[in-house]
Parts: structure tokens; sequence; C-alpha cells
């Protein structure tokens, strides 16, 4: 099965697969195989003066789901793994789960979500090619995006309430960060500075169309970033080895998951001011934060050592 972006196989933080240009799917995230056997989560709370309600959702019997995507409603998107090693998509909301699956597919995966209720996400076909959809939750509609010429596999990862998108394209060993204009139908292109060949993944674009993500230095070390307004700055959480933001809201709050200088595999949340705060669910070995809403309340997974056994959740932020 050819999965990519997690960050989007079993586990992104079980690693890359065999092949770079063939990433995991994206939740939580795919790290190099030098971080294989993580150490213990080093703080198993919400950082100090940050407090949350923590609720897991997703199939009690699934052994790797994630919570990629939270609105201001409450709507909730990610996707789960079935015990036949398939990826399913679901939507959540107001006690309610239901799987997604597109007409056909041989797997789904939904990621990001807007205020709309619309997430996209991708599906793939039965020549193991990837295929970009947006699904409505209230209405249960399908969409699509244009694959890109010359790229297989095509996800993509976040949308915003007006219809810009972002995501990757895959072929072989390249790959291709872009930006979907829904005006014009079309897609632009970008890498980061300093990323090496290949290795820029865009993660989320808020309703200001700033985009949040990560690349890989020519050295191996992921690094976050952040696109706006043409300037693309870099984004590495103090004391943190690897950074990996995956969500941004409209108010410039960037959350995501860091790899601590032991080897810890954590959540954190990014201030305007440049303020981070490690935010982990209770007693678990590992947690990455994927989705963010304007109210802060965040979306994730967690689970022990190399995300065994992991659950979704979402966190409610408490005044």
């Amino acid at each position: 099965m050819h999965a990519t972006k997690i960050a989007r196989t079993v586990l992104a933080l079980c690693a890359f697969s065999t092949a770079w240009g063939q990433p995991s799917p994206k939740g939580p995230h795919r790290l190099p195989a030098r971080l294989n056997a993580p150490s213990p989560a080093s703080a198993n709370t919400p950082a100090t003066g940050t407090h949350y309600k923590f609720i897991e959702i997703g199939p009690p019997n699934s052994p790797y789901a994630v919570a990629d995507g939270i609105n201001n409603s409450g709507m909730v998107s990610g996707y789960y793994l079935d015990m036949s090693s398939v990826f399913h998509g679901f939507a959540a909301y107001g006690g309610m789960f239901q799987t997604v699956d597109y007409p056909g597919a041989s797997q789904t995966l939904l990621y990001g979500l807007n205020n709309l209720g619309v997430a996209i996400g991708y599906y793939t076909d039965s020549s193991g090619n990837n295929h970009v959809v947006t699904y409505t939750i209230s209405t249960g509609k399908w969409g699509s995006l244009p694959d890109i010429p010359n790229y297989s596999q095509n996800d993509g990862y976040c949308i915003n309430d007006a219809g810009y998108a972002v995501g990757n394209a895959y072929q072989g060993t390249a790959s291709a960060a872009w930006i979907y204009n829904p005006g014009t139908s079309s897609y632009s292109f970008f890498t980061a500075p300093a990323a090496a060949p290949n290795s820029t993944f865009p993660s989320c674009i808020n309703s200001k169309n700033e985009v949040a993500g990560y690349y890989v230095d020519p050295s191996g070390v992921y690094h976050g970033f952040l696109n706006a307004y043409g300037s693309i700055v870099t984004i590495d959480v103090p004391g943190a080895t690897d950074t990996f933001p995956d969500g941004i809201n409209n108010r410039g709050v960037v959350e995501g998951q860091i790899v601590s200088s032991g080897g810890a595999l954590e959540g954190y949340v990014e201030n305007v001011g440049g303020n981070y705060a490690i935010v982990n669910y209770p007693g678990a070995q590992a947690t990455a934060i994927v989705g963010i809403n304007e109210a802060g309340d965040l979306c994730g997974s967690e689970g022990g050592t190399n995300f065994a056994n992991a659950k979704a959740f979402i966190a409610i932020k408490q005044p």
C-alpha cells in the first residue's frame, strides 16, 4: 500500500517508509528512522497555566486513529486504521461518530476541516494512485481537486473557508508542495529556502492564506516554517531537535509536534507572541497536536511508545 504524508503505513512516527518518495500518511507525523524508538514524554500533563479537557474519540478497536481537524463548531475530521489494515476517514460532531469512505476507494483519509464543515484529504484508487477530495459533513457531498500532471500521488492536507488548500504531490522520489487557488482552479508551488530537495511539506492554511508546515534540511533535521505574504520564515521550538507545525488558526496560533532533546514526542502550541507551551495527553507516552480552532481547542493523537495503540482525541481549552 502506498500511503503518502504521515502527515497524514500504520504509524507515521514509526518513520519514513523505505523509499524517501513514499512517506507514510500525515497523522501524527512521519519521522526519520533514527527517531523510531523515542523516549517517553518528558511532560505528561498540559503546560502550567494551560488547561484542557481531553476527550478520546474514534473506534475503540482501531490500532491507530488521528483527529486531524477541528472547526469552530466543534466538528472533527480525521482517519483511522481498521483491524484489516485499511484506512478510513471519519467525521465526529455532537457525540456522533461516522466512518467516511470515498465510493469505490481502497482507502480514504480525511485531514483538515474548515468552518463550513468541509474536510479535505485523499482517496486511493484500485491502481494505488491518490486523488485529492473534499467532503462536506452536513450533506455527505464529495468534491475533488484536479490531479497535478505527472504526479500519481496527490494528497490534500488543509482547506480554509474560502477554499484555498495545501498539500503535496508525489511521483517516485519527487515531491511538490502546493497551494490551490479555487478562484482560478490552479496550483502554485513553493519550497522552503533551506530545505533539501523534495522536502517541503505544508500542513495547514488559514483564512489569511498563511501556510504552516515543515521541511527537512540537508543534514536531516526537521524545521517548521511559516509562509506568509511572500516570505518564508523558519520555526524551531527551543530545546527541540525536530519541529513539526501541523496547524495555524486565523489568530496566527501555530501548533504541532516536537521531538525533545531527550527523544520524547510531544505536542506544542505557539502563540502570536512567540511563546511555546508543551501540551501532552495525560499519561501518554507520545502526543501529537494536529488541529486547532479559533477558541484554541485542539485535536490530535496519543499513544504508547512509537504511538502504539494510538487514539484520536480532542482537547477543549478551559477558562
